[in-house]
């Protein structure tokens, strides 16, 4: 399949002309359903904690229980096309046989010194078949408002800035859309292959895109494991991280498995 064609990036004067966000209807709203963003009983501390974040998306904090398994399915990511930083165009097939954690990112995020952890992770495990997929997108609260050829100089002096360079084994590809109308279809099959790992997926005012669906990506820094085969195995919310250690274990898992 050729589906990488790059999604236009979205600026604040479309996003005021988009249509309105469909929710669920009054009956489902006053049962706290778990769809759309509403919430549910089980939300409360989820809640307690967005409500004392000053800054967008979820609070920086480590919640190690963030995160789902994957369903079975006989697809992969092999089958995507994805735009690099320069415009060509590569085949994720290249990855076959590798374990890869695909992760959408913005530079502008409170989450972007994640980056600082990756390349130990990676210093540790590439030998082994390990890789980082990095897919920049602006629709959380324009975090990543720079054109393709500006986001590594964001990285080198912004955030996490102070020179840094992403290792051999971390590619940084060009912007997505991640969720909505227009969301690449990478994504909608990862989407698809893993259930939602909150209740809630965020406040409206900070989601530039339509429409909202309840098992949308969260906000930048959500992580997909990837094993040999292609296959989506493992689904993280951003907080549930501590430096990678979340990871590790279910990483290991896969890296023992035979390609």
């Amino acid at each position: 399949m050729n589906n990488g064609q790059q999604q236009q990036q979205q600026y604040p004067q479309q996003q005021q002309q988009q249509q309105p966000i469909r929710m669920q209807d009054q009956s489902s709203q006053q049962q706290g359903s778990n769809q759309m963003g509403m919430p549910s009983s089980s939300s409360s501390s989820q809640q307690q904690q967005e409500s004392s974040n000053s800054s967008p998306g979820p609070a920086l904090i480590d919640e190690t229980s963030r995160w789902k398994k994957c369903d079975a399915t006989n697809q992969s990511i092999y089958d995507f096309q994805i735009e690099s930083l320069n415009g060509t165009f590569t085949d994720l097939s290249a990855y076959r046989g590798q374990v890869l954690l695909i992760v959408n990112v913005a530079t502008f995020c409170a989450y972007t010194q994640q980056y600082t952890d990756f390349n130990p992770m990676l210093q540790q495990n590439s030998a082994n078949g390990f890789k980082i997929l990095a897919f920049p997108c602006n629709q959380f609260y324009l975090q990543e408002p720079a054109e393709n050829h500006e986001i590594m100089n964001g990285l080198t002096y912004v955030r996490p800035g102070n020179g840094w360079k992403p290792h051999n084994d971390l590619h940084i590809f060009g912007k997505v859309e991640v969720n909505g109308e227009n969301n690449h279809p990478l994504y909608e099959f990862l989407k698809e292959s893993c259930p939602q790992t909150v209740d809630r997926i965020g406040k409206r005012s900070e989601l530039m895109y339509d429409v909202i669906g309840k098992n949308d990506i969260t906000w930048n820094f959500e992580k997909f494991l990837i094993d040999r085969q292609g296959r989506p195995r493992v689904r993280f919310h951003p907080t549930a991280w501590s430096h990678g250690q979340v990871i590790e274990p279910h990483m290991q898992e896969l890296l023992a498995e035979q390609a």
